[in-house]
Order: structure tokens, then C-alpha cells, then sequence
């Protein structure tokens, strides 16, 4: 069997898909091997809670930021922070984005308030083929990622967004029209 790795791969959940915690979510694939299988993190459900409140709770220090605190999936697992910056990288996941999964990275990054960032805790896994399984039931709309749409946290609209430029490429690839321009009004 072949196996394509989406790593780096952002996770469009199908529209039919009615699961409370990925029902419009938009998954970055941060590993995917054939024999450890999937896991990913939610781009798009930020909690109630910020770093401030994880502020002398899980960090040796008190400080004030307002960044949102996102819920990755609903696999337990560490806090991560998913940024830009190479020294402070424990994974690299597509071009120049990294996460940190490393307790002492991650408390850095956020006490130094780095943008762009997104923290997250916990992850969604599959198993080795379940994946694959639930892109072959059209679970799941695999896209590109890009630095905007990882870092759009905040952008309850990141499902509707991803989903009209994934449709919109795909109706320019069916019309085979190429340099489109950005402003209609340039037509």
C-alpha cells in the first residue's frame, strides 16, 4: 500500500459531519504515518480561556495576555504552541511553521507573547487507517495549509473561508481559467 503523508495537511470536516467537538472544524495535521497512524490539532474552537488564566496555574510566573486558549481535539495531551519561530521548534510541520511541545519552550513563547501563535491544548488522533477510512467516507476535505488560515484562530469563519476557496479552486481548475484577477471590477 502506498502511503501519503498529510502532515502539514489542514483537515476540512465535511459538512455532513455532526460531531459535537468537529462538526466545521478545521484540522492541521501536525503527523501522519502509516503505522503510528494521525494526529492533528482544531484550528478553530477557541475556549473561554485565555493565558491569563493559565497564568501562575501552569507557568511558574504570573503575566497578562489576552491570547485565546484553543481546544486541539479531545485526545489529553500537552499544551502546545504552534508559531514561526525555528529556535524554539520541537516539530517543523510545513514550511516555517513549527510546534512546541517542550514545557519550557512553550511557557517562553507565551510569556514573550509571540506572534504569530496559536496555543492549544489536547489533540485529535486516529489510529493507524482510521483516517484514510474516514477520507474514503468523505468525512474529511483535505486542503493545503498556509500560514494565514493556521494562525486565523480567532476566525470562527475559518470552516466557511476554507471551504469557499477549495470550491472556488475547484470551479477555475473545471474552467481551466488561470490569472484571474482579484478585484472583479478589473474585468
Amino acid at each position: 500500500m502506498n502511503h501519503r503523508s498529510l502532515k502539514g495537511s489542514l483537515l476540512i470536516a465535511s459538512p455532513q459531519l455532526q460531531s459535537p467537538i468537529f462538526a466545521r472544524a478545521v484540522v492541521l495535521v501536525l503527523e501522519h504515518t502509516e503505522e503510528q497512524g494521525a494526529k492533528g490539532v482544531i484550528l478553530n474552537l477557541p475556549t473561554g480561556a485565555t493565558m491569563t488564566d493559565l497564568a501562575g496555574k501552569l507557568f511558574d510566573e504570573d503575566f497578562a495576555w489576552d491570547k485565546p486558549l484553543h481546544l486541539g481535539g479531545p485526545v489529553a495531551g500537552p499544551l502546545l504552541v504552534l508559531h514561526t519561530r525555528p529556535k524554539m521548534a520541537d516539530l517543523e510541520i510545513g514550511p516555517g511553521v513549527y510546534v512546541a511541545l517542550d514545557a519550557a519552550k512553550s511557557q517562553h513563547l507565551i510569556t514573550q507573547e509571540v506572534e504569530p501563535s496559536l496555543v492549544v491544548a489536547n489533540f485529535s488522533g486516529w489510529a493507524p487507517g482510521q483516517l484514510e477510512k474516514e477520507l474514503d467516507e468523505d468525512v474529511w476535505v483535505v486542503a493545503p495549509a498556509d500560514t494565514a488560515k493556521i494562525f486565523a484562530g480567532l476566525d470562527q469563519d475559518l470552516w466557511w473561508t476554507t471551504m469557499r476557496d477549495l470550491r472556488s479552486d475547484a470551479l477555475r481548475d473545471i474552467l481551466k481559467l488561470t490569472n484571474l484577477p482579484e478585484d472583479p471590477s478589473f474585468n
